[in-house]
């Protein structure tokens, strides 16, 4: 071996490097870099209860012909759908007679005025609430013609009010604390009635 290269190997062997111990590779640097920690996972949100919604159903009915001085009486019905019974404030409904304006009346499409009786009342008792069960309905007739003028021939349209005050999913909430009532709307086809002179 020449002086030369006895000189290069004096000084590769001083710095730490042999021919036959290469040096392992480095990592490429993405595998180097530190992988940052997972956040722990936030538990899901917690969806508030469900509210449950009653399913009422409203039915008027009226004998299509009537004549003059002779009573107009009206049938309500009110059906409950749902699965779960209800409670349902029978003021301002049929279900209590007529005592107040539960109806909408007109005659040839004029509006007639209310003559009947306007109460006031305390809070209510439980008394004053109809349990309907699931599939189960309950009616009321009702004369019109006691509180709303019937008196000229014509077509007249009845028409309730489409709003029930207070109802009720839950028996303990009959009667409602502090007068908290959670209305429902209803709907309720209207009826017509022909009232012919004699």
């Amino acid at each position: 071996m020449g002086r030369m290269n006895l000189t290069w190997l004096a000084v590769l062997t001083a710095a730490g490097v042999t021919a036959c111990t290469p040096k392992p590779a480095e990592a490429p640097k993405e595998q180097q870099a530190p992988v940052a920690a997972t956040p722990p996972a936030a538990e899901p949100a917690k969806e508030p209860a469900a509210v449950t919604t009653p399913k009422l159903e409203c039915a008027l009915s009226v004998h299509p012909k009537a004549k003059l001085n002779e009573p107009v009486e009206v049938l309500f019905k009110l059906t409950n759908r749902s699965e779960t019974p209800v409670w349902v404030l029978k003021w301002q409904t049929p279900l209590e007679g007529i005592l107040g304006t539960v109806f909408q009346i007109t005659r040839d499409g004029e509006e007639l005025p209310y003559q009947g009786p306007m109460v006031k009342r305390a809070a209510p008792n439980a008394d004053a609430y109809a349990a309907i069960a699931p599939g189960a309905t309950v009616e009321n007739t009702v004369e019109v013609s006691q509180a709303w003028d019937f008196k000229k021939p014509g077509t007249y349209r009845i028409t309730f009010r489409d709003d029930l005050m207070d109802v009720a999913t839950r028996k303990e909430d009959v009667p409602r604390a502090g007068g908290e009532y959670k209305s429902t709307p209803v709907t309720c086809a209207p009826v017509d009635v022909t009232v012919a002179a004699r």
